[in-house]
Parts: structure tokens; sequence; C-alpha cells
């Protein structure tokens, strides 16, 4: 099983990646910079919200938990309602069919 976890390097995203890892799971880990993902993981920075093919480019997890959030902790940022436009939020629309992703968290 592939596990995307974006928001990889965050508070919750590192113990997240790590505890997958220590399970034996495949983690692919995403985020803007990597300074504490766990380095077992297929870590992979980039800015998702403009990755035109997010499934072919992380590799085609067959579970998502997204943690991401690019204003930290700025709770009421229009990005959030904005992001729901991007690419990624078609990991989980149009372009999950034909896929095998099972879960989106």
């Amino acid at each position: 099983m592939r596990v995307l976890v974006t928001g990889a390097n965050g508070y919750l995203g590192q113990g997240v990646v790590k505890q997958l890892l220590d399970d034996g799971v495949e983690v692919v880990a995403t985020d803007f910079k990597a300074d504490y993902i766990d380095e077992r993981a297929d870590i992979r920075c980039a800015n998702l919200f403009e990755i035109d093919e997010p499934y072919e480019y992380f590799g085609k997890p067959d579970i998502v938990l997204h943690m991401a959030w690019r204003d930290g902790f700025v709770h009421n940022s229009m990005n959030h309602i904005n992001d729901l436009l991007s690419p990624l939020h078609d990991i989980v629309t149009h372009k999950t069919a034909g896929t095998n992703i099972t879960n989106f968290l």
C-alpha cells in the first residue's frame, strides 16, 4: 500500500509519516520543505497546489492523508477555499476515475 501524506513537514505530518513507516507502510511525503520529514519516506518537496497531475506525480498512491495547509495557523485564510479548486482537489474528484485510490482523508 502506498500512502501520500501532504503537509508531512508539519507538526502532525511528521508523526504520521514516522508511524506509518514504523508500521511498514510505503510513504510518499510532501511539503514545501523536508527539514523534519523522516528520511525513510519517498520525499517530494513541491507546491502541491500547483501540480497539474498530482496522482501521477506522487506515484499513484492508494491512500491520501491530506494535512497540507499553506497558511499555517491562519485559520480564516481564503486560500483554504480557493485551494479546493486546485489540481490537488482533482485527486478526489474526476481524476480519481480509473485510479486505485481507496481513501482520501
